[in-house]
C-alpha cells in the first residue's frame, strides 16, 4: 500500500512547515476576522532539548561537522558537556485569503530563537513572505532547499549537508502537467564565500541576484526535484586592491520515495563550483573562491550526500535514521587545517504522544578529516520533548 497525501500532511506537521500550504479551504485552527475574507492561525511549536556530548564538540545546541575538532587540538581536548535549551520553539502567523479572481493569497511569518550569535531570548527570523497565486516575493527556502528530502531529525543542523538554506527571493511556479512542477527565482546572493588572504581591503560585492530553476515530480508516495542555480562572484578591491569576477554555479538531485505506509526513504545530492558557501555547513564563510594575488578568482568545488529513511513501527512509535557526506576538490589556496571532508550521521526514536505532543531520543556522530589528513571524531545524545500549536 503507497503512502497516502494525509501521511505526508502528517510529515509536515512533524517538521513544522506549515508555509507550505496555500489554501483557505481546510485551514485547521485558523479564525475568519470580523468582516473581511481573510483567515488568521497562530501557530508553531515549543520545544525544550537535552544533550549530552562525549566529545565536547562544537556548539552546545547542535552538532555542526564544521565545528569537530581534529585530534591533537586544544579544542579536542575538551570534556563531555550536559545542555538545556528552548532555542528551537518557534512561532508564527499565517494569513491567507481567496481573491476575487479566485487565486489564493497568503502572508507568512516566523520567528524562532536559535541565531547562536544572540541570547536565547531574542528571536530570530526564519520566513515571511507574501505568496499571490504562482508568485512568491519574501524570505523562505531557496528555490532549491526542499526538506522532504530528509528524515525527521531532532538535531537542528540536520541539514548541514543541504545545498541551499533561506534567502530573501521572488520565484515563480507553476504545475504544468499532472504531478508536474516548475519554478525559477532571483534570489539574494551570499556575501561571503571568498577567501582573500592578501587582500583586507576588500570585500565580496555582488551587482546580480543570483538565479535558481527547478523541475519536480510530486506524487502521492514521493518526490523528484532536479535544479540547478547560477550566482555572479565578484570581489571589489575598493580601489585598493583588485577587482574580480567569476561565475559560479550548482546542482542538486534529490527524493524522498514511499515504499509501504510504513517506510520511506530520501536522497540529496549536490555539487557546485564556487558557491560552497551555499551548503548549510559553510554558511556565512570565505569557503569557495580564493582571490589570487594576480587578481584573478579561482573556484573550489565540493559535493555533498545524504541518504535517511524512517519506518513507522507503531501507531505512536517512529525510527529515523540519516547520514550526510561532504567533500572538497582542490584546496591548494587553503591552508592545512581546512575541512576536505566529513560526515554526520543521526538515528532516533519519536513518540507520537498525542496528535500535537511528541517526545524522541536521538544518537548523533560524526567525523571530520582535514587537508594535513588530521582527523576528528565527535557524538552526542539528545532528548527533546514538543509541543505544536
Amino acid at each position: 500500500m503507497l503512502q497516502s497525501a494525509v501521511a505526508q500532511d502528517n510529515y509536515s506537521k512533524l517538521r513544522g512547515s506549515p508555509e507550505d500550504s496555500l489554501l483557505t479551504k481546510n485551514f485547521p485552527g485558523a479564525w475568519n476576522l470580523p468582516g473581511t475574507d481573510l483567515y488568521m492561525k497562530i501557530g508553531g511549536y515549543f520545544r525544550l532539548d537535552a544533550l549530552y556530548d562525549f566529545n565536547g564538540a562544537g556548539s552546545r545546541n547542535q552538532l555542526l561537522i564544521g565545528q569537530i575538532p581534529v585530534d591533537g587540538t586544544e579544542a579536542a581536548n575538551a570534556g563531555p558537556f550536559f545542555n538545556m535549551h528552548v532555542r528551537e520553539t518557534r512561532f508564527n502567523i499565517d494569513i491567507r485569503r481567496t481573491t476575487e479572481l479566485g487565486r489564493p493569497l497568503k502572508f507568512f511569518i516566523e520567528f524562532d530563537f536559535f541565531d547562536e550569535s544572540l541570547s536565547a531570548a531574542q528571536p530570530r527570523m526564519r520566513h515571511a513572505f507574501v505568496k499571490y497565486g504562482n508568485v512568491l516575493v519574501g524570505q523562505t527556502w531557496t528555490n532549491l532547499s526542499d526538506l522532504r528530502v530528509f528524515p525527521f531529525i531532532m538535531d537542528f543542523s540536520a541539514g548541514d549537508a543541504l545545498f541551499g538554506g533561506r534567502s530573501v527571493q521572488v520565484r515563480y511556479e507553476k504545475y504544468f502537467k499532472k504531478h508536474w512542477q516548475y519554478s525559477f527565482a532571483l534570489e539574494m546572493p551570499g556575501l561571503s564565500g571568498i577567501y582573500a588572504p592578501d587582500n583586507d581591503a576588500g570585500a565580496k560585492m555582488p551587482t546580480l541576484p543570483l538565479f535558481s530553476i527547478r523541475l519536480s515530480n510530486e506524487r502521492d508516495n514521493g518526490m523528484l526535484m532536479l535544479g540547478a542555480q547560477a550566482e555572479q562572484l565578484r570581489w571589489d578591491g575598493r580601489k585598493q586592491g583588485p577587482d574580480a569576477t567569476a561565475l559560479g554555479w550548482g546542482v542538486v538531485f534529490n527524493g524522498r520515495q514511499f515504499f509501504t505506509n510504513r517506510l520511506f526513504a530520501t536522497w540529496h545530492s549536490s555539487y557546485n563550483v564556487g558557491m560552497i558557501s551555499q551548503i548549510l555547513v559553510f554558511g556565512g564563510t570565505d569557503q569557495g573562491a580564493v582571490l589570487l594575488p594576480d587578481g584573478e578568482l579561482y573556484l573550489e568545488d565540493a559535493i555533498t550526500l545524504a541518504i535517511g529513511g524512517g519506518y513507522q513501527l507503531s501507531k505512536s512509535v517512529s525510527t529515523n535514521i540519516a547520514y550526510a557526506y561532504l567533500k572538497r576538490g582542490d584546496l591548494t589556496y587553503r591552508p592545512e587545517d581546512a575541512l576536505e571532508k566529513g560526515g554526520m550521521g543521526h538515528f532516533n526514536l519519536i513518540w507520537q504522544i498525542d496528535p500535537k505532543a511528541t517526545a524522541g531520543i536521538e544518537y548523533a556522530w560524526g567525523k571530520v578529516h582535514t587537508l594535513e589528513n588530521s582527523k576528528g571524531n565527535a557524538s552526542r545524545l539528545q532528548v527533546m520533548v514538543k509541543y505544536a500549536f
